[in-house]
């Protein structure tokens, strides 16, 4: 009797463990799945495989295009070099102003050693006590010529009427056309030469 009540206890303990294990298992919720737990409770390591790369051939392509050039702009679908900014206008050289030297006039060549005939006249009352343009006191005494161009001191040979002389240029004149030469009042009286004369000049050697 006692025998029977062992077993059949027994049995129903084993009935009820399996009952309490297959309600464990079904109750597992999705996470102690991922965690592996089991029905003994005890955890297992889950190992979660990582995707696998995808071939490098499967890739979209995607083109690298270079950067914009800056020195092209871009008008619509079309490309244009852009514009060069216009070089700047060389500044005009300054003029150059050339001062012409200043021209000396030359004396005059002197005549001929033969001479050259000219027309002489004198000059006497009214010039008397004047100061001559080569710095002399013109007097009545004074011998001498006055010339237009002759340098003051010049010495000059003069020949009328077989009178011959030799007097320096002490004035400037005479200042009436035609005429050459304008005697001293001591000039005309040595040549013997009237208002007005045709002489010899030649320059002294």
């Amino acid at each position: 009797m006692h025998l029977h009540i062992t077993i059949a206890r027994v049995g129903t303990l084993i009935f009820t463990a399996l009952l309490t294990i297959t309600l464990l298992t079904a109750e597992r919720t999705p996470a102690d799945a991922a965690t592996g737990v089991n029905a003994q409770g005890t955890q297992r390591a889950v190992t979660l495989a990582a995707p696998a790369a995808a071939p490098v051939a499967d890739l979209p392509f995607v083109p690298v295009l270079p950067a914009p050039d800056p020195a092209v702009a871009v008008l619509g679908s079309e490309t244009a070099p852009a514009a060069e900014p216009e070089p700047e206008p060389e500044p005009e050289p300054e003029p150059v102003v050339v001062v012409p030297a200043p021209v000396v006039a030359a004396a005059p060549p002197p005549a001929a050693t033969d001479g050259s005939y000219v027309l002489a006249s004198w000059y006497g009352p009214g010039f008397y006590g004047n100061r001559t343009a080569c710095g002399q006191t013109y007097s009545p005494q004074i011998a001498g010529v006055a010339h237009k161009t002759l340098p003051c001191g010049t010495l000059l040979v003069l020949s009328y009427g077989g009178r011959t002389v030799t007097v320096p240029v002490i004035d400037r004149g005479p200042y009436i056309a035609g005429r050459t030469l304008d005697l001293s009042n001591a000039t005309r009286g040595a040549l013997g030469c009237p208002d007005l004369c045709t002489l010899l000049m030649q320059y002294a050697r």
